[in-house]
């Protein structure tokens, strides 16, 4: 039975909510690549990473600790997670010969290339946000014209298509709303850990520059 008026919604609708349908999936589909992406990369994961590697450096494994920045993918639910400060750390071996302030600013530059991969796809769920809210509308314009046209004939057999065009216009609104309101919600929390998490990530980054020249002065080679 629900079923049903679901789908009769979906017909009632007019072709907004076929645009609309096409605009929740694309939305679902980037929310739940994010959301298994930033639960890879969590503070746990990132601290346990940043951990594992400085011990590696510390005791002298250099070829194990290129050979794990190498290989950084983390399989979360069917999803092969990259984890941003593994580019960076490998970037920051191999340029250990620059001086400390140049390398740290190049890391930094590597990590803003880093954090533009993890907000790949925000801009799509933002803009979903945005822009569905007015196709509902524009089906709900769509509908009230239907409706009024309805009324311009005085004829009783046309208030079906009156009370059709003001389904229409009510289900296209509605629709709108269900589908900008999740978008809007996922995107400003995505941004906010990304936000969250470029402290932890910019000091990750400058412990592990220091690890590396203190080993530089202790005369330590790998």
């Amino acid at each position: 039975m629900f079923g049903n008026s679901i789908l009769e919604m979906i017909t009632q609708g007019g072709f907004t909510i076929y645009v609309l349908i096409l605009c929740s999936v694309l939305a679902l589909k980037i929310i739940i690549e994010k959301y298994a992406q930033f639960a890879a990369l969590n503070r746990k994961s990132i601290d346990s990473y940043v951990s594992e590697t400085s011990s590696m450096m510390k005791e002298n494994r250099f070829a194990e600790l290129f050979e794990r920045l190498k290989r950084s993918e983390k399989k979360f639910l069917f999803f092969v997670i990259l984890n941003p400060l593994a580019n960076v750390f490998l970037f920051i071996a191999q340029n250990e010969d620059m001086g400390k302030e140049d390398l740290e600013k190049a890391a930094v530059n590597k990590l803003d290339v880093e954090i533009s991969e993890l907000e790949r796809g925000l801009n799509i769920l933002a803009t979903l946000g945005s822009i569905s809210p007015f196709i509902g509308l524009l089906g709900t314009v769509i509908g009230i014209i239907k409706s009024f046209s309805a009324l311009s004939v005085q004829d009783a057999s046309n208030y079906a298509n009156v009370i059709s065009g003001i389904a229409e216009a009510l289900i296209a609104t509605a629709a709108g709303l269900f589908v900008a309101i999740p978008a809007v919600l996922f995107y400003n929390y995505f941004t906010k850990r990304i936000k969250l998490s470029i402290p932890l990530f910019d000091g990750a980054i400058h412990d592990f520059i220091r690890t590396i020249k203190i080993k530089q002065s202790a005369g330590v080679k790998r």
